[in-house]
C-alpha cells in the first residue's frame, strides 16, 4: 500500500497505563485575578461579580464518568453479548429551580436559539445563586463559572437551543463553598437551560422546562494581560512543555485536542477531548483517555510568551509548531475494512452514526470483539469501546492515521494506517484495506 504521507514513529510500543500525577489534586477553581479593565463586551453590560459566598477550605470533586453524545466511560464483562449500558439518574427538583425574579413567559413567534444567537458571556440566576455562562468560541464548549469557586464544563451540540448539565457529561472543578457546593449537588442530580429568542431578538432562559423564562444578562470581561483569551490563536498548533521529569504535549486541532504525558520518550498517559478558551482561561473537557482516569476537567491560562501554567500557578515553558499534517476527514473512513495479521483475520466497522465493532477469527473461531465509538481528531482516530470479549481490555485508545491513494474506480481511500496505543492481544492491526 502506497501512502500520500509519510508516518513518523509516533508512539512507543509500550504504552504505560500509570496514574496521572500533573495537576490531579486540583483544590481550586480558578486562583487567577483578572488584571486589565478592558472589557470584550459593551460597556453597557453587567460586570461579572464574585459569589457572597464565604471560602471555605477548598478540595477537588470530580465525576468518576465521563461521556457526551458520541463518548462514555466503559463497563468490562467477559462475553460479547454482554454490554455496558449507563443509565443517567437525571432528578430534577420542583421545589428548587432556578431563581427568576424578573421572569416571563415568552411571547409568541420565540424560536429556539442557535448557539450564533448568544453572548460569549451571560449571567444567570440558577438556583438563587449568581452563575456566569460563557460560549466562547460557539463550538459546543459551554461553562458555567462562579469565580474563584467552580467551573462547571460540559460539550454539547446545543440541539433545540438546550445545554444539559449532568454528572456524566459534565467537567466539574469547585471548592467547598455554599454556592458551589450547591451548583455542583444539582450538576450531580442533572439539570438543563433552554434558550429562545423572542420576537423582539432577546434571549431568553428557563430551567428544567419551566414555562416561565428569564432574560438572559449580558456580562462584560476583563481581559488578562500576558493571555491568550480566543481558542482560534492556538488552534493548528502543538505545545511541547517541560513539566519537571516529564514533557506535555498538547495538540490543538479545530474543536478538539490530544495530550499526552511522556518520560524518555514513552508515552505514560494520554487524554483527549473537546476545548475552549473562555475568560482567558483554556478548558479542556476529557472525552477520551487512558486507563484509571479520575480527572473530568482541566484548566490551564496560555501565556503570549509560549507559556502554560496549572491553576496552580506552576509555569511550563513550551516550544510551539504547527500541526504536522493535513486533517482526515471522518467520512473517508465510514464502512468495512478489513486485515490479516499472523493468521488472525480482522473486520473493522465503522459506521456513520459513530459506532464501531472490531471482530476477529482464527480458524474460523473467534478470538477477539470489541465494540464502541468512533471519533476523527485531526489527523488521529480516537475509540471508546464498550462491548468486550474479553475482560480487562483497554477501554479508550488512539492512533495517528495515513490514507492510502484514492482507488480510481470508488473514489475512494485504498486503505489505511492506524499507529494506535491498543496494548491488547490479539494485536489490532495497523494497517486496513477496504472489505472486498
Amino acid at each position: 500500500m502506497n501512502y500520500k504521507k509519510i508516518l513518523p514513529f509516533l508512539i512507543s510500543s509500550a504504552f504505560l497505563f500509570a496514574a496521572c500525577g500533573d495537576d490531579s489534586s486540583s483544590t481550586s477553581a480558578d486562583p487567577s485575578t483578572e488584571e486589565s479593565s478592558e472589557s470584550q463586551d459593551s460597556s453597557s453590560s453587567k460586570g461579572e461579580a464574585k459569589s457572597s459566598s464565604s471560602k471555605k477550605d477548598t478540595a477537588e470533586s470530580s465525576s468518576s464518568k465521563k461521556t457526551d453524545a458520541k463518548s462514555s466511560s466503559s463497563k468490562k464483562d467477559d462475553t460479547e453479548s454482554s454490554s455496558s449500558k449507563k443509565t443517567s439518574d437525571k432528578s430534577s427538583s420542583s421545589q428548587d429551580k432556578a431563581s427568576t425574579p424578573s421572569s416571563d413567559k415568552p411571547s409568541e413567534g420565540k424560536r429556539a436559539a442557535k448557539l450564533e444567537d448568544l453572548e460569549k458571556n451571560y449571567e444567570l440566576k440558577l438556583f438563587d445563586q449568581t452563575v456566569y455562562l460563557s460560549t466562547g468560541s460557539k463550538q459546543g464548549v459551554i461553562a458555567l463559572r462562579i469565580p474563584n469557586e467552580l467551573w462547571a464544563v460540559t460539550y454539547t451540540d446545543f440541539a433545540n437551543g438546550v445545554v444539559s448539565f449532568e454528572k456524566d457529561n459534565t467537567g466539574l472543578q469547585y471548592s467547598e463553598t455554599d454556592a458551589a457546593n450547591k451548583i455542583a449537588e444539582k450538576v450531580k442530580e442533572g439539570f438543563k437551560i433552554s434558550f429562545v429568542v423572542d420576537k423582539d431578538g432577546k434571549v431568553l432562559y428557563s430551567v428544567d422546562d419551566s414555562e416561565d423564562y428569564s432574560e438572559a444578562v449580558k456580562a462584560s470581561v476583563a481581559v488578562q494581560k500576558g493571555k491568550i483569551s480566543k481558542a482560534e490563536n492556538i488552534q493548528d498548533k502543538i505545545y511541547e512543555c517541560a513539566d519537571g521529569d516529564s514533557t506535555k504535549i498538547f495538540k490543538f486541532f479545530d474543536n478538539s485536542y490530544i495530550c499526552e504525558t511522556s518520560v524518555d520518550d514513552s508515552v505514560m498517559n494520554w487524554h483527549a477531548g473537546r476545548y475552549d478558551i473562555q475568560r482567558s482561561t483554556l478548558l479542556m473537557r476529557p472525552l477520551h483517555h487512558y486507563a484509571g482516569w479520575l480527572r473530568t476537567m482541566f484548566n490551564y491560562s496560555v501565556g503570549t510568551d509560549n507559556t502554560i501554567t496549572t491553576f496552580k500557578g506552576e509555569i511550563m515553558n513550551c516550544t510551539v509548531k504547527d500541526v504536522e499534517y493535513d486533517y482526515e476527514k471522518a467520512e473517508d473512513f465510514v464502512g468495512e475494512w478489513v486485515a490479516t495479521n499472523d493468521g488472525v483475520e480482522w473486520t473493522f466497522s465503522l459506521n456513520a452514526d459513530g459506532t464501531s465493532k472490531l471482530e476477529a477469527f482464527e480458524d474460523g473461531e473467534k478470538v477477539e470483539y470489541k465494540s464502541g465509538t468512533w471519533e476523527i481528531y485531526g489527523y488521529y482516530m480516537l475509540i471508546n469501546n464498550k462491548m468486550y470479549m474479553h475482560p480487562g481490555s483497554t477501554p479508550s485508545i488512539y492512533g495517528q492515521l495515513q490514507t492510502g491513494p484514492i482507488d480510481r474506480k470508488t473514489g475512494k481511500i485504498s486503505g489505511f494506517s492506524y499507529i494506535h496505543s491498543d496494548p491488547d492481544t490479539p494485536h489490532i492491526p495497523t494497517s486496513f484495506e477496504p472489505s472486498k
